[in-house]
């Protein structure tokens, strides 16, 4: 529409100069002649007219532009909802009650102020205009600290392979002249660790997508949140059969121990330490539950001092968790009342893919449908070199 009011537009304007034109030569022949002759008169009333038409067109447009903009404008407008006391004024139950029809008035009113119109509300549910909030509220993101502090390596294959130190007998002793030398006992063993995929996807309209990028910025976070959260669970928990990682606690990747008689929990993570020491291998941090560490952390003595505060030294360091002089990661990927004390040596994670976000419209009915898939996936294997570095075993006191 607006291309032909466009176009008269134009129109109207030429037709203006060709009026213009027809009257001076009207005007002109009068002056000379006293009168116009019949050809010049045709043509001023023919332009007059065409230009009265092409004027009158314009002018029905205008009129329907209007409207429609009207329309559109009331269209748009929020209703504000009618009070509780204007819908039963305004009711038959009270007209009739009001010219003596009936003798009572009554009407049931539907609780229609919070969400009966879906999520969002429907505008004519609106009490009160709503309140849009930017960006989106969050939920929880656990800290992963565990995947920053394990060595790291790049595989580039599906299969990392690698030959491990099985036993070993040092048999070196002095030795006389002429004598046969101490032979030691030394095997080795080849592992076979394949890369495994956690991965997991989510179904998005794409007019969310177009409309929302926020959304979009927000669902890669937190898939790839999603992914390496598995990933840490994996570590530690992984029982080696597929599609799991071979995890700290999956049997032969770990050496055992086993609280003795009146230990408490700080007793049991020395013994941890320096089992880890007995490997010759130097112990870097503990790993345990967040419910395990605030019970050790809020342990007194019988005079209600805490335990841990001066002779262990954690308390005293409140931004850095420490235990015996090693680092705490509380994490709620270790099972409750487990603790484990890890030399970094001990293990690698091999990365072949890193957390990756993509998304696909290929599939047929989602094209059909209108719809995006978004996939995190990430792919890596988990190799424990010396299980006698990583200790672990139950705490005597877990939280309750």
């Amino acid at each position: 529409m607006s291309t032909d009011f466009d176009e008269l537009k134009t129109l109207l304007e030429k037709s203006d100069e060709e009026v213009k034109s027809a009257f001076t030569k009207f005007e002109g022949q009068v002056k000379e002649n006293g009168e116009a002759t019949k050809g010049v008169k045709d043509e001023l009333k023919a332009q007059t007219e065409r230009n009265d038409e092409i004027a009158a067109e314009m002018k029905r447009l205008e009129g329907e532009i209007t409207e429609l903009f009207q329309k559109g404008t009331k269209g748009e407008t929020k209703q504000a909802p009618k009070s509780i006391g204007a819908q039963f004024v305004e009711s038959e139950q009270f007209k009739n009650y009001q010219s003596g029809s009936s003798n009572k008035a009554s009407m049931e009113f539907k609780n229609t102020i919070i969400g009966e119109g879906g999520s969002p509300q429907e505008p004519n549910n609106d009490i009160v205009p709503l309140q849009t909030m930017a960006g989106i509220v969050g939920g929880a993101f656990r800290q992963l600290r565990l995947l920053d502090l394990i060595n790291t390596g790049q595989a580039s294959g599906n299969t990392i392979h690698y030959t491990r130190e099985l036993t070993f007998s040092n048999a070196a002793a002095e030795t006389a002249e002429g004598t046969t030398k101490p032979s030691p006992t030394l095997t080795f063993e080849g592992i076979d660790t394949p890369v495994r995929t956690i991965a997991h996807f989510l179904k998005v309209s794409k007019q969310v997508l177009d409309d929302a990028p926020a959304l979009q910025s927000y669902i890669d976070r937190r898939l790839r949140y999603g992914v390496e959260l598995r990933m840490e669970k994996q570590v530690i928990n992984g029982d080696g059969t597929s599609p799991n990682l071979s995890g700290m606690l999956a049997s032969g990747n770990f050496t055992s121990l086993t609280a003795a008689s009146g230990d408490n929990n700080f007793d049991f993570a020395n013994k941890a330490k320096y089992k880890v020491v007995e490997s010759d291998y130097q112990a870097d941090y503990y790993l345990i539950n967040p419910a395990d560490w605030g019970a050790m952390e809020r342990l007194k003595d019988n005079d209600g001092r805490y335990i841990g505060d001066g002779a262990v030294g954690y308390l005293q360091n409140g931004l850095i968790p420490t235990l015996w002089g090693l680092p705490v990661i509380p994490s709620n990927s270790v099972p409750a009342g487990k603790l484990l004390s890890v030399a970094n040596d001990a293990s690698m994670f091999w990365q072949r893919q890193a957390s990756t976000v993509e998304i696909f419209d290929q599939n047929e009915d989602d094209v059909k449908n209108n719809l995006l898939t978004i996939r995190g996936e990430a792919r890596g294997a988990f190799t424990v070199f010396r299980p006698s570095a990583i200790v672990a075993g139950d705490l005597p006191n877990p939280a309750a």
